[in-house]
């Protein structure tokens, strides 16, 4: 009886210490792996079960394609202080009318407040991130570095591309809105390198009625620009895995979709506070990427534990794509797009997006989360897509003006 009581008091203790070990966190800078990964989700970071944290397109993307994530505590973002207060001040003002456009947006973020179980907040949310000046007013990447790989054959090539975004409505700088109040946002993406592709891309402007885009491309055949049909705004970006209405992240006016729905909040790993920058030596441009074994693209960054609004976005039918499930921050002044699911026509996942982040210090003096590098993966035919940004980039930098994104600039972005 005794020695039977010693027998289950001793199950009890390894029982308890057995618990005890499951329930206490792994430490920041363990990477999560495909040897790893069945352990690590019976563990917890940050008090939070790491199987809630990790998606099933995430864990896909571990298990089968070699994704890594190497574990860092939750940071706070660094808010500027004018965005907080304009969203303050301007709260309540920004409506939508009865076709989904925005109305009497001044500045700061539109909508300042999202209930996370109202399916209908989600479209605010698109609002948030494509027209709050949380980013900058005005950006210029000369170049971004554009990292194009094959899954199963490796590093195909390198390409240079300008982007600039001016906002003319809703930027923190009144200087730089439209005088006429009718557009919303110019956005050129130009290819600078190789010469035999230099030239191509696409300059867009927005108009704050939320009609369809005026987009102009450069045909280098005859050295000028032309207009393209406005539908252009969704078209794949030549060469790349990306369509038009993607840059980093999503550059699109919400109106044109057919629905947003809000589907609720939850916790998952998302890249706030990237270590990863892309080099200046030519000769070695992308040491950050694994080229030693397929598929050839993966990254090794830090992920944090952020909490998210997760939102599900249906195209119109003449789009490439049937629907898209998005992961916003839910810090309200920086709605990080986390991680993007891109589904085609059969509905059958096609591509994921993933954004990865950093605090940034802008020419104002601000600060701001801007883009690290934003990987686009192409799943169907195993090929990605690496978009780092310029290092050296300019974030609210003195002297922008409108006139440098008309089609009449193009020529000269491009040189």
């Amino acid at each position: 009886m005794f020695s039977k009581s010693i027998q289950i008091l001793g199950a009890a203790a390894l029982l308890g210490l057995v618990s005890g070990a499951q329930a206490q966190d792994i430490a920041p800078g363990t990477v999560i792996n495909a040897a790893n990964i069945d352990q690590v989700k019976t563990q917890t970071f940050q008090g939070k079960p790491l199987a809630d944290l990790i998606l099933p397109t995430q864990e896909k993307m571990i298990r089968e394609l070699g994704l890594q994530m190497r574990l860092q505590s939750t940071q706070q973002i660094q808010v500027d202080p004018r965005m907080a207060a304009a969203t303050k001040e301007n709260a309540g003002k920004a409506s939508l009318d009865d076709k989904n456009r925005l109305q009497n947006f001044v500045t700061g973020m539109p909508f300042a407040s999202i209930d996370a179980n109202n399916p209908a907040d989600g479209i605010k949310l698109a609002y948030n991130f494509m027209r709050g000046p949380w980013y900058a007013d005005v950006l210029d990447y000369n170049p971004m570095y554009f990292a194009l790989i094959n899954g199963q054959k490796g590093f195909e090539r390198e390409q240079h591309w300008r982007f600039g975004r001016y906002l003319a409505d809703g930027a923190i700088n009144p200087a730089l809105k439209d005088p006429n109040g009718e557009i919303a946002k110019y956005e050129v993406v130009l290819n600078k390198y190789p010469n035999d592709s230099r030239g191509l891309g696409v300059l867009t402007i927005q108009y704050t009625d939320a009609r369809l885009p005026d987009v102009y491309a450069y045909v280098r055949s005859v050295r000028r620009v032309r207009r393209l049909s406005s539908n252009a705004w969704a078209d794949p970006l030549s060469s790349t895995d990306l369509l038009n209405d993607e840059s980093f992240g999503m550059s699109l006016d919400p109106s044109w979709y057919q629905e947003w729905k809000l589907l609720g909040k939850r916790w998952i790993l998302g890249s706030a506070h990237s270590t990863v920058a892309v080099s200046t030596d030519s000769g070695n441009r992308f040491p950050m990427i694994d080229a030693t074994k397929a598929p050839y693209w993966n990254i090794l960054d830090d992920w944090e534990p952020r909490e998210v609004f997760v939102v599900e976005a249906t195209p119109g039918p003449g789009h490439l794509l049937s629907r898209k499930v998005q992961y916003y921050d839910a810090e309200l002044h920086a709605p990080m797009l986390h991680w993007q699911e891109f589904y085609d026509k059969k509905n059958e996942l096609w591509r994921i997006e993933n954004c990865n982040y950093r605090p940034t210090k802008r020419d104002d003096g601000s600060m701001a989360q801007t883009v690290s590098y934003v990987p686009v993966y192409d799943l169907q035919r195993l090929h990605a897509t690496i978009v780092f940004a310029d290092p050296q980039g300019r974030h609210n930098y003195e002297g922008a003006k409108a006139a440098d994104f008309t089609p009449g600039a193009i020529p000269r972005l491009i040189n």
